[in-house]
């Protein structure tokens, strides 16, 4: 189960990579005025993983809430019409809570909660109603430690308002429904990795790279304070670049992580003074130093003399290549060795392929990967995404959604829906 139903078709891995490639302070369109803070917040317990904002509880339930979950199954009459929290709370498992509102405190408005109450009861799901606010406040759960959590926050006027940097989403929230994650739980959610990375690499990047990330609307919101260890102090000053993989984008791919750098080398500047604010520096400078000496070519120097423009990792069915988009088209040629194996993961990260001993040619394109087999057989160009930015910091793309950040804002296209 991945636990957001409607991220289930965007891809929750790339979802979050992408969402954690910055701050609000360099997410141009991020709204800058605090709303007014929800009631419902405040029933919210303070190491929630994740939580949903939303003007309908239907709205909740179909977004956060699996269809298989016995909170799917209760009839919630006119209180599905109500405005609602959702949370996801880690109590060994991640179980989800419920906070609807119930009518105003002190008001005859409890009737329609009580029925609810009864039909949990039956389910054996486990239930509270408190004041909370000016509102009462009906919460169901599947797990009745996490009732019993939300009631003592509840009693000692604690929350998630009071997590670190919490106040800086308050200041982000758009206005409409939003869901709201916590990048330091991210290990708790993710289901796998990313492409080469492993579950575990991939959610220690994520963890790292902001304090939490908003959805709403279409668009992503992430926010942390800014220090230099955060991805987004990487990015905020690049203005990213034209990206042309959708002209040779490869059929039959999976999923596809593109990144554009720019002019210059200001990406290479931004990119070293990010590991060095995270101490990764020495080791990154150790593995290029390593590959000159295996290899005769510095790394860097290879970078330079290629003209390297745009560089994507591509995840086939049959394995994952490195497309590097270089300055000047070559002849196309078959199938070789690779005399720089390790250069584009030693030089862009660990999302790249580190499984790169062979390549081809293909006009400006340098492709790189271990399966011969699949070098052969790929065919790039005949298969154009439709969402596709001329220009963009980063794109991630799947069959089922797309991702592009460009300099104006980070946007989320579902193809399912």
């Amino acid at each position: 189960m991945l636990y957001l139903h409607n991220m289930r078709r965007c891809v929750l891995i790339l979802l979050i990579i992408v969402a954690s490639f910055g701050l609000q302070s360099c997410a141009e369109n991020a709204p800058g005025t605090p709303q007014n803070v929800p009631e419902l917040i405040k029933a919210v317990p303070s190491d929630a993983l994740c939580l949903g904002l939303f003007s309908r509880l239907d709205n909740g339930l179909e977004t956060m809430v699996d269809s298989s979950s016995l909170l799917r199954t209760i009839d919630y009459g006119r209180l599905a019409r109500s405005h609602a929290a959702i949370a996801l709370c880690d109590v060994g498992s991640i179980a989800e809570l419920l906070i609807i509102e119930a009518g105003r405190t002190g008001s005859d408005t409890l009737e329609i909660a009580n029925k609810i109450m009864v039909q949990a009861d039956s389910l054996k799901l486990s239930h509270s109603i408190l004041p909370v606010g000016s509102h009462n406040a009906l919460l169901l759960s599947t797990s009745s430690t996490v009732i019993t959590i939300a009631g003592r926050h509840v009693a000692s006027e604690s929350s998630i308002l009071d997590a670190p940097y919490f106040q800086d989403v308050l200041g982000t929230l758009p206005g409409g429904d939003a869901v709201v994650l916590r990048n330091r739980g991210a290990l708790r959610l993710f289901p796998k990795g990313f492409g080469p990375l492993s579950r575990r690499e991939t959610a220690s990047f994520v963890r790292d790279a902001a304090e939490w990330t908003v959805l709403s609307d279409g668009y992503l919101y992430p926010v942390a304070p800014e220090l230099g260890r955060y991805f987004c102090n990487f990015m905020q000053a690049l203005p990213g670049g034209p990206s042309k993989l959708q002209t040779a984008f490869p059929e039959g791919a999976a999923a596809v992580f593109d990144i554009p750098l720019g002019p210059g080398d200001q990406w290479r500047k931004a990119y070293e003074a990010w590991l060095d604010a995270n101490i990764e520096l020495e080791q990154y400078e150790k593995r290029i130093q390593s590959l000159s000496k295996a290899s005769g070519k510095n790394p860097l120097d290879w970078e330079k003399e290629q003209g390297v423009k745009e560089i994507a990792c591509v995840m086939m069915p049959d394995g994952t290549v490195n497309m590097v988009r270089t300055s000047k088209a070559q002849q196309a040629e078959g199938v070789q060795k690779n005399p720089y194996a390790g250069f584009v993961r030693a030089l862009y990260g660990s999302a790249f392929n580190a499984s790169d001993s062979l390549c081809l040619r293909n006009g400006s394109w340098l492709i790189c990967g271990s399966n011969k087999t699949l070098l052969d057989s790929l065919k790039i160009g005949s298969e154009k995404p439709a969402q596709w930015p001329s220009s963009s910091k980063v794109v991630a793309w799947s069959a089922d959604g797309q991702i592009n950040w460009t300099k104006d804002n980070i946007r989320i296209w579902d193809s399912n829906r």
